[in-house]
């Protein structure tokens, strides 16, 4: 459906859009993403592009929605969270509010999956902390906000994804409650300690306040070109308190970011408090990594 020029000012605009690097396989990818949208051919497509060439905001954000990747699921790296939840609960120890942050929320799941862990490691449905919870697709962020799930996403993995378990029976009937037939919709404790808000990644400043205790952006540096990716890497580490966690997906690895993170476990690093620091504190914690 798209022509060689169509899909050269799509990768011209997603890159300086987002950031995201598209390459010649994502092309059936946009083109499957396009239809389901209604754009039957590539007269449609051109509408949208030249509108958001325009610098039209809406059709540059249904743009964006295309080439986008929403692959999420509850609990997905289960560990991530746990960690997460048992570094909130010592910085609350320490004095003070945990403060945390995901940075690609795509629709919701990893925050809510971060605010069960939260209660469940705090032993209370109203944890000293707080979450935010971003993301560039206004679409997704919408179905994030509405809160409500099919049962199939509450309770089964992630296609392919052995390390996406879903939540267990307990959790489905703790932390949400069943609406018309398998959907289900997240309570009020679990919803009180989420903030939903549209952020773009590749925009300078990012709308956020304060220092975070632990980071997510998982899946995200893996689609963008290299220089963005450190670039998005060190705002980060400007954002994350000293001995604070940043998680990533397990297959991402930040190459030139050893000045700010150590490793820390497959897909957590620690923001250095000075060479070689952040990582043995974290061993030193008791944490079993």
């Amino acid at each position: 459906m798209l022509t060689d020029d169509q899909f050269d000012r799509t990768q011209r605009l997603a890159l300086r859009l987002t950031g995201i690097q598209l390459f010649e396989r994502h092309r059936e990818f946009l083109e499957r993403r396009s239809r389901r949208l209604g754009m039957d051919d590539s007269a449609e497509f051109e509408a949208l592009l030249q509108a958001a060439e325009a610098g039209d905001q809406r059709a540059g954000r249904q743009l964006i929605g295309l080439f986008t990747t929403n692959f999420t699921g509850f609990f997905r790296h289960a560990w991530h969270f746990q960690l997460a939840a048992e570094h909130a609960l010592r910085t609350v120890d320490r004095g003070g509010e945990a403060c945390l942050w995901s940075a690609a929320a795509a629709t919701g799941e990893e925050p809510y999956s971060l605010a069960m862990a939260l209660i469940e490691v705090f032993q209370r449905d109203d944890p000293p902390a707080s979450i935010l919870a971003t993301d560039v697709d206004a679409e997704a962020l919408a179905v994030a906000r509405k809160g409500e799930y099919e049962d199939r996403t509450l309770r089964s993995p992630i296609d392919g994804d052995r390390e996406s378990c879903g939540l267990s029976t307990d959790q489905a009937f703790r932390f949400f409650t069943r609406r018309n037939g398998s959907c289900w919709s997240v309570n009020p404790a679990v919803r009180r300690l989420v903030e939903f808000r549209e952020i773009n990644l590749a925009e300078v400043p990012w709308p956020v306040e304060g220092r975070f205790d632990v980071i997510f952006c998982r899946n995200v540096l893996m689609y963008l070109e290299g220089g963005r990716r450190v670039e998005i890497l060190e705002r980060l580490a400007s954002l994350v308190v000293p001995d604070g966690l940043l998680m990533l997906d397990p297959t991402e690895y930040p190459k030139r970011a050893e000045k700010w993170f150590s490793v820390v476990a497959s897909g957590v690093y620690t923001r250095r408090r000075e060479p070689g620091h952040g990582a043995a504190r974290l061993h030193s914690q008791g944490l079993n990594l």
